[in-house]
């Protein structure tokens, strides 16, 4: 059957039913999706939909979901900051309270009664300070840093009579959408001075540079590390690159240089590894150099950039840095491991046995297994090791063990040759009297000679000093454990503290007397009468301990009891430090929090633009949607109406 349409002229009813259905069902699509663009709010519903805005519509979805996570975390960052500031306010007011009171202690207005009642108080004060050091929010530890708390949430335990911090120096961090992430809590060490008692090593340990050790672990000759590049190696005027980019200790470097040189000339010469760096050794009748390449720098951060002719010739230091893995053997100096350390802190008293140890780390081990609230660490600069004590109110020595050399050869030791006397008594030094003598010693046969100390900064400076004194007097001297000489003088061979020896006969008592007013000698650790023994081993007054909020509390309460009016003032005056460090610390808080509210602000910004931008390509135009879609319908229609009258079936129109 045939028939005519209008349009496209005389057509089939099959040809004319198709074009109908095509297009209503094309109306019927675009309604549709305008129907869903009406009642989502979304006209790009897949990336098809608007391929060339796709790109764009996914990647503001990826940052509004970067955002979201974002302003997550910053509100929870506020959260603690704000508690954070809120718990040093609270912490500096109990400072603030105890510095009243140790300040009202002083003086003639004040009796023992009264200090011993008020002793009370300080102890409450003290725990007060340790429940606002331990506080959290939402499970993290505000003054605990990155280190996880105990299983009850503290990170400040009693401990050795002591208050203990086992957080971390390191505060948490997190991505707040900055160029970096923002720390949002805070540590005790930097807060409370928690860690702040550390015997530093005064040794270079020199560790020995060997085919296994890291080009990482090397300070490098030009004290840059080592910036791996290419080198030239000219071996007789044949040059050759060697890449280093991939070196990963000195012995790969030793190898690819002497590959290079072989390549030339087996027998020009080779480089090998020296003490603390290379050495490059070029035969007789032949030259061997290495230079940089360019303006790289590894030649010289290597200590090579030099030539050799018929001869060997060392490299620079490149600087071997101390590491958990260094072996005891490859120390540059003697260290006596066998006696080990004598190590007191607070009253338990123990020896660090190192004779079994074959490297640093087995020695971290040891000190850390001793359970005293101490660590050994390598220092910043990786040439020595320094003890830390993590335990505030508490005072730690450490010295010698069975007459060894350990601390001293590990420059470790609390009390050595090279402690300065102001860092006696916890920094409050040794009173002497300018121009006067200002203590004598007296030995069995009766001979005595007077000391004076004007000028003496150190324990070696002292000992020389009195020595001359003995020697002038016409005494014979030595060192402790020295037979035949009238006199005797070092350090303690156990433990710390001066050691005298006397070596005469007689029914004189063995003593050292103060002269005067001053008080030198009790300073020292040394006014003592041995009566008839030969020796005098002195104090140890150059403990040391970490000034922080609790040590300070614990002295002034312990000053308190035992009505010591110096302790007091002494105390007074860490305490006021302590008000300092603790308003640097809540204003540090308060900068970060600021940073915070600034960045939450900035983000809200942000994420409006974002989301208009996202809208504009995304988005339905609800009043454009709805005309086309009342367009569509009025053209469904229409083309419904014109199938019908064009697929009219009566005889007349099979007729025309």
């Amino acid at each position: 059957m045939t028939q005519f349409n209008p349009i496209s002229g005389r057509t089939t009813t099959l040809m004319s039913s198709n074009q109908l259905l095509s297009a209503v069902r094309r109306s019927q699509i675009d309604l549709l999706e305008r129907q869903s663009q009406i009642s989502t709010g979304v006209k790009v519903g897949k990336p098809s939909d608007a391929p060339s805005d796709a790109s764009s519509i996914q990647s503001l979805q990826r940052a509004l979901e970067a955002r979201e996570q974002h302003e997550g975390n910053l509100q929870f960052a506020l959260t603690i900051l704000n508690n954070t500031d809120t718990a040093i306010g609270d912490a500096t007011g109990i400072i603030q309270e105890t510095k009243s009171i140790a300040s009202s202690q002083i003086g003639v207005g004040s009796s023992a009664e009264t200090r011993e009642t008020m002793s009370h108080l300080i102890d409450a004060q003290i725990q007060a300070m340790v429940d606002i050091a331990n506080r959290s929010v939402q499970g993290v530890a505000l003054f605990g840093g990155r280190h996880s708390s105990t299983a009850d949430g503290q990170v400040f335990v009693n401990e050795l009579g002591g208050v203990r911090y086992i957080g971390s120096t390191e505060d948490l961090a997190g991505d707040v959408g900055l160029d970096r992430p923002l720390a949002f809590n805070a540590n005790g060490g930097s807060v409370f001075g928690a860690l702040s008692a550390r015997v530093k090593g005064q040794v270079d340990l020199d560790p020995q540079a060997t085919t296994a050790t890291p080009l990482t672990d090397l300070n490098g000759a030009q004290a840059s590390g080592i910036r791996k590049g290419t080198i030239v190696v000219n071996t007789d005027s044949t040059t050759i690159n060697v890449d280093l980019t991939d070196a990963d200790t000195m012995g790969d470097v030793v190898t690819r240089i002497n590959e290079a040189i072989n390549t030339v000339d087996p027998t020009a010469g080779s480089i090998a590894i020296g003490t603390n760096g290379f050495s490059l050794t070029a035969n007789a009748g032949h030259t061997i150099s290495i230079t940089n390449v360019g303006t790289g720098q590894t030649a010289s951060d290597l200590g090579i950039a030099i030539s050799a002719v018929a001869t060997t010739v060392n490299g620079a230091d490149v600087g071997p840095r101390l590491t958990e893995l260094t072996s005891v053997a490859a120390l540059g100096v003697a260290v006596d491991l066998v006696n080990g350390l004598n190590i007191t802190h607070g009253s338990k008293t123990k020896v660090a046995d190192f004779s079994a140890a074959t490297n640093i780390q087995d020695m971290i081990n040891v000190v850390d297994q001793l359970d005293l609230g101490l660590r050994l660490e390598i220092n910043a600069a990786g040439t020595g090791l320094d003890i830390i004590s993590e335990i505030s109110g508490i005072e730690l020595s450490v010295g010698e063990n069975a007459g060894g050399t350990t601390a001293d050869d590990l420059g470790i030791r609390s009390f050595g040759v090279a402690t300065e006397l102001k860092a006696f008594h916890h920094g409050l030094g040794v009173s002497s009297i300018t121009g006067a003598d200002d203590f004598r010693f007296q030995l069995h046969d009766g001979s005595t000679f007077n000391v004076n100390i004007d000028g003496v900064n150190t324990v070696t400076e002292l000992v020389n000093t009195i020595q001359t004194a003995a020697a002038t007097a016409g005494l014979t001297v030595g060192t402790p454990g020295t037979g035949g000489t009238d006199f005797n003088i070092g350090l303690a061979t156990n433990g710390n503290g001066m050691l005298f020896e006397d070596g005469t006969t007689g029914v004189n008592d063995f003593q050292v007397q103060q002269l005067g007013l001053s008080l030198a000698a009790t300073d020292l650790g040394i006014y003592t009468n041995a009566g008839t023994g030969n020796s005098i081993q002195g104090q140890d007054v150059a403990t040391v301990r970490v000034e922080s909020v609790f040590t300070h509390l614990i002295s002034l309460r312990d000053a308190l009891v035992l009505d010591d009016t110096r302790g007091i003032t002494f105390a007074g005056e860490g305490i006021e430090n302590d008000i300092k460090d603790l308003t640097r610390a809540r204003a540090d808080v308060g900068v970060r929090a600021q940073r915070v509210e600034q960045q939450q602000q900035r983000s809200a910004d942000l994420k409006i633009t974002e989301q208009t931008f996202l809208s504009e390509l995304r988005d339905t135009e609800l009043t454009e949607a709805i005309s086309n879609f009342t367009a569509l319908q009025q053209q469904l229609q229409a083309s419904l109406l014109v199938g019908s009258q064009n697929l009219q079936l009566s005889l007349l129109n099979f007729l025309r």
